[in-house]
């Protein structure tokens, strides 16, 4: 009886420690874990705050534009040797060169081909030229 009393204390022991470890690794996995996955959320968080200011930034630009009402462009139509020339907004990078003469067109858009006349888009831009291409 006593050697039965000795092994069941000796399984009992043996169970209560495997339970223990086991808890106590759970504990520690679940703790890792959880300070990675805090990380994760302050690492996201930190992108969102970013991308937030970002498009913040970018709708105040937008709102100042609309504001002083200035209509961002991109192309400039300028008279070079008597032609139409298609140049970047920096009015230095040339984007085409046109077969359009100048003498062709209306006085009022010969005077303001000969200013700089401002194009917005190109689909505004290949409208004008469909319109004015001979």
């Amino acid at each position: 009886m006593r050697k039965t009393c000795s092994i069941r204390l000796l399984i009992f022991g043996i169970l209560i420690t495997s339970v223990f470890s086991l808890c106590m690794g759970f504990l520690i996995g679940t703790k890792k874990n959880w300070n990675a996955y805090e990380q994760r959320i302050s690492v996201l968080q930190e992108k969102n705050d970013y991308l937030l200011a970002q498009q913040k930034a970018e709708e105040e630009q937008k709102d100042l534009a609309a504001s002083l009402s200035v209509q961002p462009y991109e192309y400039v139509l300028l008279a070079e040797d008597g032609y139409v020339a298609v140049y970047h907004a920096d009015r230095k990078t040339l984007y085409a060169s046109t077969d359009i003469l100048l003498i062709n067109l209306p006085a009022d858009l010969q005077t303001e081909i000969t200013e700089g006349k401002i194009i917005t888009s190109e689909e505004q831009l290949y409208s004008f030229l469909e319109n004015y291409s001979s």
